[in-house]
Order: C-alpha cells, then structure tokens, then sequence
C-alpha cells in the first residue's frame, strides 16, 4: 500500500506540476499577447494618423493643382493675347486695304462702264442716215461688206436694212 500511496502522490506532485507548468506558460502567452495587443493597437493608431495626414495633404495637392491649374490658364491666356493681337490689328489693316481697293475697283468699273455707254451711244438720226446711206452705197454697186467697212457697222445689220428696203 505505500507503494501505491506513494505512486498516487507523486502522480498527484506530477499533474500539480504539470498545471503548474502549464499555469506559467498560459501566463508568459498572455504575457505576450498583451504585448502584441498593445503593438497592433499602436500600429493601428499610426496607420489612422497616417490616413489623415495623407488625406489633408492630398486635399493641399489638390488645392495646390487647382491653383496651378489657374496659374497656367492666366499666363496661357496672357501670351496668346500678347502674341495674338497683333496678328488681329494686322489683318484688320489688311481688311482696310483690302476694302479700299475693293471700292477703287468698283469706281474704276463704274467709270469704264460710263465711258462704254457714252462711246456705244447711238443717237437716232445717225441709224436714219446710215439706212440712207447703206442704201444709196448699195445702188451705186458697193458690197455689203465694204459698205459694212466704210460705215462701221455689222454686215448682219446692212444686210437687214437692204432685205427691209426690198433691194435684196
């Protein structure tokens, strides 16, 4: 019996160890994971601070783009306008002269067509004497064409007045 007494406390003294080893490993784990806890925790709080500083400096770039954005268009709009407007006044000069001539043109047309008519006028008694002419030319044995030469005028419009005469 004293071997079984014996065998059954130093069971008993080997499972109180065993909890005992097993309470200090449970304690040196949760040690631990006290530790992580706290890191994954800090690490939380800098990943939170990190996205707000990247959000305001995001929103600064932003500000800053739009504002260089403007920048570009004010100074885009200022070198076009300098570069630009004297290629405008020059063609507005251009446009001037160009109407100028147009009207020189117009008048000098306006002046050729006057003189045309003043030149084409035909008062009605020089036709009367022409048929006169024509006639008697004809009667005394020219041709039509020479008659048509020495008076100037078609060998169509002689022949006319001489078939209207009945010479013809």
């Amino acid at each position: 019996m004293s071997i079984e007494i014996i065998s059954l406390i130093g069971l008993g003294t080997l499972v109180t160890i065993l909890f005992f080893l097993i309470f200090i490993r449970d304690s040196e784990v949760s040690k631990k994971l006290k530790i992580y806890e706290r890191v994954i925790e800090d690490l939380n709080r800098e990943n939170h601070n990190l996205s707000k500083n990247i959000e305001k400096l995001a929103s600064k770039d932003k500000l800053e783009i739009k504002i260089f954005k403007e920048e570009i268009q004010k100074e885009i709009k200022s070198q076009v306008q300098t570069s630009l407007l004297p290629m405008v006044d020059s063609i507005r000069e251009i446009e001037g002269v160009m109407l100028n001539f147009q009207d020189q043109q117009i008048a000098r047309i306006d002046s050729l067509e006057n003189r045309t008519k003043e030149i084409n006028y035909v008062p009605p008694n020089v036709t009367e004497s022409n048929e006169r002419q024509i006639i008697s030319q004809y009667k005394n044995g020219k041709s039509e064409a020479k008659i048509a030469k020495d008076l100037r005028i078609g060998i169509g419009e002689v022949d006319l007045i001489l078939k209207l005469a009945n010479l013809k």
